[in-house]
């Protein structure tokens, strides 16, 4: 368990405000870090309070009137009243009263206008503010509709950048992607601060397989869990598929996660022109204990994604005795490879089949590979090995509260909407 930060003499609590549009699960990473980032400082007794346009899967206790010292308080704003996304004046005055109470701000969005304009908000105000890149500078990122997103940046999104107090990366292969977007600007790497609490327990398999009857067969399970983007690089795991089916090896392939349907579809479509239709299941959303049952119940899971800051998905299997397979798309696939618990390989069909081929035919070996990757995870993301760095590196912003700023302008939020 983390340890209370008013235990400790010289730590002094901070005012954690983070803004994020949504806290909704199916987004991905970024809502997973703001609830569990804000869970445990709070624990810590930092008081948190979310921000967000969106409050879908924030608790319900987060959301009810407390005074914050325990859990994080959650608001839910309004939809921004103004063209481009923007909020109007009466809604900014709410905004600033939230604003000044928190030592610290915390933004989640590069791309979002409402973003832009508290970041303003909060200089003004002499609020020192960071910046959580997650993943959207990355070189993948940029080159998706590339034209807008550079003009973004010539408008004013530079100077967003480079005006935070920290532009905090998670990995050293983000902060090598994304530097060259903000020159002047102040960087940190930390790695994403999770909420372990969940995962010290499992649930065991029992649970994934009365509820998904297919993964009882005595066939390897594969899994694919994550957001179905095409970023994720699902067809590649498809062709896999074929290639592992085509080989005369069993198994079946598990594709857990909500996406655009038509998307969704057009995989469906692949698989049965495949001709591996009754091999790959998509089951939809997964969430909680039966998330982690799942995840043991999973021989391997794979993720032959195109770009990842973190994978917050790949870490999740790890701490559930599962071992991966990835690519070098996920910023912290050194890290990863040097559990001795993973494969990295190309993101293409027959490299992943390959490795996937290997790595189930020995179930002795996925057990071995599984329990390596759970001791790595807590050591090497554990609260207590994580939290004193977001303590410095918000009490180091916070340092600077109160001083004088010149404001940004928001020439850029057509453009910013627009990408």
């Amino acid at each position: 368990m983390v340890s209370h930060c008013l235990e400790v003499p010289w730590c002094k609590p901070m005012n954690i405000l983070h803004y994020v549009e949504s806290t909704d699960s199916r987004m991905g990473g970024v809502p997973r870090f703001v609830l569990d980032a804000s869970r445990v400082m709070a624990s810590r007794g930092h008081p948190s309070t979310i921000l967000a346009l969106n409050t879908t899967d924030t608790p319900e206790s987060w959301l009810a009137d407390h005074d914050g010292s325990e859990l994080p308080i959650a608001k839910q704003l309004p939809r921004p009243s103004l063209m481009g996304k923007l909020f109007g004046p009466k809604q900014l005055r709410a905004i600033r009263e939230e604003l000044a109470k928190a030592d610290v701000v915390h933004l989640h969005c590069v791309w979002s206008t409402s973003t832009f304009q508290i970041a303003i908000a909060a200089r003004q105000m002499g609020i020192p503010y960071v910046v959580s890149l997650h993943g959207m500078l990355d070189d993948w990122s940029m080159a998706q509709r590339a034209i807008k997103k550079k003009a973004f940046m010539a408008l004013g999104g530079k100077q967003f950048l480079e005006n935070a107090a920290r532009v905090h990366s998670t990995a050293q292969a983000e902060l090598d992607q994304s530097a060259k977007w903000f020159p002047k600007g102040t960087a940190e790497i930390i790695p994403y601060l999770m909420d372990l609490e969940p995962y010290r327990h499992l649930p065991g398999e029992a649970a994934a397989k009365a509820h998904f009857p297919m993964l009882s067969d005595g066939t390897p399970n594969i899994l694919f869990l994550s957001r179905i983007h095409y970023k994720k690089g699902c067809e590649h795991l498809l062709h896999a598929a074929a290639e592992h089916v085509a080989s005369g090896k069993s198994g079946k392939f598990i594709f857990a996660g909500t996406g655009d349907e038509a998307y969704v579809s057009s995989l469906q479509t692949l698989a049965s022109t495949l001709g591996i239709a009754d091999r790959v299941h998509f089951v939809g959303q997964v969430c909680g204990d039966l998330k982690l049952s799942l995840y043991q119940a999973a021989d391997c899971f794979v993720l032959p994604t195109s770009q990842e800051n973190f994978g917050l998905v790949i870490v999740e299997a790890m701490m559930c005795n599962t071992p991966i397979i990835t690519t070098k798309g996920v910023d912290i696939w050194k890290d990863i490879e040097a559990s001795n618990a993973a494969a990295i390989v190309p993101q293409t069909g027959p490299a992943l089949a390959a490795a996937i081929g290997s790595m189930v035919a020995d179930k002795s070996e996925v057990t071995r590979m599984g329990a390596l990757a759970r001791e790595w995870v807590f050591t090497t993301y554990g609260e207590d090995s994580l939290i004193g760095r977001y303590e410095n590196l918000y009490r180091t912003c916070s340092k600077d509260r109160r001083r004088t700023v010149t404001p940004t302008t928001v020439s850029a939020g057509v453009v910013l909407q627009a990408a």
